[in-house]
């Protein structure tokens, strides 16, 4: 998963190993002309940052661009990518790309005029389980979520809490067992109106994976909303012989309370250690997080761009200098915590 070379053609990047069922890559936004779609790789889907045009990629593969800043210089893309040819479509809206094990599709849903969050999300979720459904390629693995104003309130309720309401409806009328069927989640709050989604679902089940530091996010206790939280704190997968862990979003949450308020440094350790005890959960797979290589990827949301520098500075001395690293500024689900990562991470086999 390490940052592309435009030099070179898509089916260079990789490394001799076998490759997984889909993998990501990031790619210089300037750069995109460089993609090629041809056998044996296949993009899936790009998804852009920073104001990055979609008008300009005449593509099959499904684009979606997130209204947030990128914080480090290099404006990069992400590139979802296959060994094995995709093939393409559309489905109530939602553009996707499949190529017979894993499906990935991303979604926008502009705000609609006396509309509530829990419609909009319900109606959304609604539609990615129909696909799912009716393509069989019926288990979520991963879901992004950005949504505008997480942390605004109307009636009593923050709009995280509402979206939560709406994902927790799809999910229950769908026959979800919530110890069992949850994919891995993240939900960040952007500037810009309407919402957005982006999604990995497969032929297989995933692994579901939970954090004995954290109360399981469906477990949340009524202070945190009417419906809790619906996702897994990871899901580990195989695909093609190869295991990857799909990272949740993770943030400085011990049991099911904020810790470290108004402290980004506190909060960064904090979210670490709870990354290091989702891997630990992981038996003769697990992986320290200073032996992440380039076959993973991070990517950290911050709410002030004054924590970026703290941040970028606190990571440098955790991890290998070869694993890629995100950074975004962006809102996140409570409004006391200051920083959320997420990641995809390449294990050792057992």
């Amino acid at each position: 998963m390490g940052s592309f070379d435009p030099s070179l053609g898509v089916t260079q990047q990789r490394s001799a190993r076998l490759d997984p069922l889909v993998y990501l890559t990031l790619f210089p936004a300037e750069a995109l002309s460089g993609l090629t779609n041809t056998k044996p790789a296949s993009v899936l889907g790009i998804i852009g940052f920073d104001g990055f045009s979609e008008s300009g990629t005449d593509t099959p593969y499904p684009v979606l661009t997130l209204p947030m800043s990128s914080l480090d210089e290099q404006k990069l893309c992400e590139v979802w990518l296959s060994p094995q040819p995709a093939r393409y479509g559309e489905h109530q809206g939602i553009r996707y790309a499949c190529n017979g094990d894993i499906l990935f599709g991303c979604f926008y849903l502009p705000d609609q005029e006396q509309d509530s969050v829990e419609a909009r999300t319900y109606r959304t979720y609604c539609r990615i389980l129909d696909l799912i459904r009716v393509s069989g390629y019926t288990h979520l693995i991963r879901m992004w979520n950005y949504l505008p104003r997480i942390n605004g309130e109307y009636l009593g309720l923050e709009n995280y809490q509402r979206f939560c309401l709406g994902r927790h409806q799809a999910f229950a009328e769908a026959d979800y067992v919530f110890d069992r069927d949850l994919p891995a989640a993240s939900a960040i709050g952007t500037g810009a109106e309407g919402l957005r989604i982006y999604f990995i679902a497969s032929r297989a089940p995933g692994r579901q994976i939970e954090n004995p530091r954290q109360v399981s996010a469906y477990r949340y206790p009524l202070q945190y909303g009417p419906r809790s939280p619906s996702f897994s704190r990871a899901t580990l997968t195989e695909f093609g012989g190869e295991r990857q862990l799909y990272l949740s979003g993770t943030a400085s949450i011990v049991g099911h309370e904020t810790l470290h308020p108004e402290d980004a440094a506190g909060q960064l350790r904090e979210t670490l250690s709870n990354i290091q005890a989702v891997l630990n959960e992981l038996g003769q797979s697990r992986i320290k997080l200073e032996e992440l290589g380039p076959d993973s990827m991070l990517k950290v949301y911050i709410r002030h761009h004054e924590h970026f520098g703290i941040a970028k500075r606190l990571l440098a001395e955790t991890l290998n200098p070869s694993c890629p690293v995100i950074f975004l500024q962006g809102d996140i689900c409570r409004r006391d915590l200051l920083l959320e990562i997420e990641g995809i991470i390449r294990l050792p086999r057992p």
